[in-house]
C-alpha cells in the first residue's frame, strides 16, 4: 500500500470559508497535494470559484452569479458567514486562485458552468496543467472537454460510466468512486487499465477510510483530511 493523494474537497473547507483564497491556504497547510475547486462565470464572463448557482449561501449577497456582474460579486463577503474572523473574504476570480496555487499545489477543476478551453488555457499560460484535471456533472460540458481540450486531463465518475471499461472508452483519466460503488476488484481493473482511481467521500467514518486504504485508492477527494491520514498512517504502519 502506498500513501494516497489527498485532494482537500472545497479547499479545506471545515476549517475556512469553502472556495476561497482561506481554504486554498489552509489546504496547502494541511499538506494536501490538490485542491478541487468549482469554477462559474460573471454576468460579464469572468470565471469566479463558486460551488452555488446562487451566492446566497456562502456570501451576503443574493441572486445567481450568471446574473451578477464581477464589479458586484468582488464586493461580496465570502468569509463572514462561516466565521467573523474570515470577514471580508473574497470570491476569488479563478486567475487569482490559480496564480495562489502556481507551484505550491495541484487543482481538480470541476466546472460548474465556462468554458473548458478557457479553462485550459488559463492552466497552460501558468505551467500546471500537468497537475490538473478537470470534471463537470453537465454531459454537455463533459463533451465539450473531450473536443475541444483533450490536453487536459479528464476525470468521470464510476456512477456514471457504470464501468472500467467505458470510462476507457471515453478517453478519461482518472475514474472517481463513491462508498456504494467502491470494491477492490474494480479499483485493481481501473488500474490495470491505466486510469488513476479516486475517492470522494465527504464523511468521517474511519471505517470508509480504512475500505479506501486497504482498496489502493490512489487519490482521496475529502473533507477529512487529518482523519483519513490517521486511519492511512495506521494501515500503513501494519504492513
Amino acid at each position: 500500500m502506498k500513501q494516497a493523494v489527498v485532494v482537500c474537497h472545497r479547499g479545506a473547507s471545515l476549517q475556512a470559508p469553502e472556495n476561497t483564497i482561506a481554504s486554498l491556504e489552509g489546504a496547502i497547510a494541511l499538506g494536501a497535494e490538490v485542491v478541487e475547486l468549482d469554477v462559474r462565470p460573471s454576468r460579464d464572463g469572468i470565471l469566479y470559484v463558486m460551488h452555488d448557482a446562487t451566492v446566497d449561501r456562502t456570501t451576503d449577497g443574493s441572486g445567481r452569479i450568471s446574473d451578477m456582474t464581477s464589479d458586484e460579486i468582488d464586493l461580496l463577503d465570502a468569509g463572514n458567514w462561516f466565521k467573523e474572523t474570515f470577514k471580508g473574504e473574497r470570491v476569488p476570480r479563478l486567475d487569482a486562485f490559480l496564480d495562489t496555487c502556481k507551484g505550491r499545489i495541484g487543482t481538480y477543476v470541476e466546472i460548474k458552468e465556462g468554458d473548458p478551453a478557457e479553462i485550459r488555457d488559463m492552466l497552460a499560460v501558468r505551467g500546471m496543467l500537468s497537475d490538473a484535471w478537470t470534471f463537470s456533472f453537465d454531459q454537455a460540458i463533459r463533451a465539450e472537454a473531450r473536443a475541444k481540450v483533450p490536453d487536459l486531463r479528464r476525470m468521470v465518475l464510476y456512477a456514471h460510466v457504470g464501468s472500467v471499461e467505458r470510462a476507457v472508452a471515453q478517453g478519461a483519466h482518472i475514474l472517481e468512486f463513491h462508498e456504494d460503488d467502491l470494491e477492490e476488484n474494480l479499483i485493481n481493473e481501473a488500474k490495470q487499465a491505466g486510469l488513476i482511481t479516486q475517492m470522494f467521500y465527504a464523511g468521517s467514518e474511519r471505517a470508509v477510510f480504512e475500505k479506501a486504504v486497504r482498496c489502493g485508492v490512489e487519490q482521496m477527494n475529502i473533507d477529512q483530511v487529518e482523519i483519513f491520514k490517521s486511519v492511512e498512517k495506521e494501515l500503513l504502519a501494519t504492513v
